[in-house]
């Protein structure tokens, strides 16, 4: 890899983050048109019980590198690499071709769809609740107040602390 070569992989690569996040793991990336949309779509087999399967926009993928193993960053190295443009026009040649093992690098806040398959008991089941209507991470933006005070609210708009009677 020449040195110009070398920059332009570091510049693509701020600002991204590995799915599969954990070290050594790899994932198996495919390509996927829904609604005339590119998706790329990794999925990790983490246990025989435990599959996760995230989803994203090939847009917001900044690069993939393809490689058979990842036991050290040289691995990284002899992969074969897309960045930025190249992932979005392999992606539209790739749709519906077999999945190769990988990791994607994706900017910090693209949106993905995350699925798990995993193999519980009934009883681990029923205590399963994925993120609800009234989470946070559903609702960030609703500006009312949440839970209940101990006492009248200082600002009665945004809040900022409760004071005792």
């Amino acid at each position: 890899m020449t040195k110009i070569e070398q920059k332009l992989k570091s510049m693509t690569l701020a600002g991204t983050i590995s799915i599969p996040p954990l070290k050594p793991n790899l994932a198996n990336i495919s390509f996927v048109m829904e609604d005339g949309c590119i998706l790329v779509v990794a999925t990790e087999d983490l246990s025989p019980k435990l599959q996760i399967t995230r989803t994203f926009f090939a847009e917001d993928v900044k690069a993939i590198c393809f490689t058979k193993s990842f036991k050290s960053a040289k691995d990284l190295d002899s992969g074969k690499w897309l960045l930025a443009e190249q992932v979005y026009s392999t992606g539209k040649k790739d749709v519906g071709k077999k999945p190769k093992s990988g990791i994607l690098f994706v900017t910090e806040s693209a949106q993905s769809q995350l699925e798990v398959q995993a193999g519980l008991t009934a009883a681990e089941s029923a205590e399963y609740f994925p993120p609800l209507p009234d989470d946070r991470s559903v609702n960030h933006y609703a500006m009312d107040k949440g839970g209940v005070g101990c006492g009248p609210d200082p600002d009665p708009i945004w809040g900022g602390g409760h004071s005792l009677p």
